[in-house]
C-alpha cells in the first residue's frame, strides 16, 4: 500500500504511514485526533526521529524522503549563496556589472540551481521507489475490470 501523501510503501496492514505518519485509511479525522492526543503526551525530545531511522540497520524504516528534504534544503541555502557570491563578485569588478549581476545573473543562477536540484532528488525518489516495486515491497493490486459488452458488435 502507498501513503497517498508522501508515495512511500507501507505493508497492507499498516494504518500510518512508516515515513510520514499519516493516516492510510480512509478516515483521517479519527486517526489525526488519536494522533494529536498522544503527540500531546509524548516528549518533545520523542517526535525528533531524524537520526534514529538513519541509524536502523535493519532498513526497517525508510530514511529516503526525510533525506531528500533535507538535501534539498541544504541545495536551495547552497544555491542562495553562490548567487549572493556572485553578486558581490560583480559588485568587486564594477557597478554596472554588479547591477546586472543582482538583477538578471543572480536570480536566473538561483534558480536554474533549485530546479537541477529538484530534478536530480526526484530522480532519486524515483529510483527507490520503482527498487520498493521491483523487490516487491510495495506491490500494488489492481483490481481489472470486466470488458464491457455494450461496444461490440456481434457478426451473427
Amino acid at each position: 500500500m502507498f501513503c497517498t501523501h508522501c508515495g512511500a510503501s507501507n505493508k497492507d496492514d499498516a494504518t500510518l504511514c512508516i515515513n510520514c505518519h499519516e493516516p492510510l485509511r480512509d478516515n483521517p479525522a479519527e486517526e489525526k485526533l488519536s494522533r494529536l492526543r498522544a503527540s500531546k503526551d509524548a516528549s518533545p525530545l520523542s517526535k525528533i526521529n531524524f537520526l534514529q531511522p538513519l541509524f536502523d540497520f535493519s532498513f526497517h524504516q525508510s530514511v529516503t524522503t526525510r533525506m531528500v528534504k533535507f538535501l534539498y534544503l541544504l541545495f536551495i541555502l547552497s544555491a542562495a549563496l553562490l548567487a549572493f557570491s556572485f553578486i558581490i563578485v560583480g559588485f568587486g569588478t564594477s557597478i554596472l556589472f554588479g547591477i546586472l549581476t543582482l538583477l538578471i545573473g543572480a536570480p536566473v543562477v538561483f534558480f536554474l540551481m533549485v530546479i537541477s536540484s529538484r530534478v536530480f532528488l526526484e530522480t532519486i525518489l524515483l529510483v527507490f521507489r520503482v527498487a520498493d516495486q521491483v523487490s516487491g515491497k510495495g506491490t500494488v493490486k489492481v483490481k481489472e475490470k470486466p470488458e464491457s459488452r455494450d461496444g461490440i458488435q456481434w457478426n451473427v
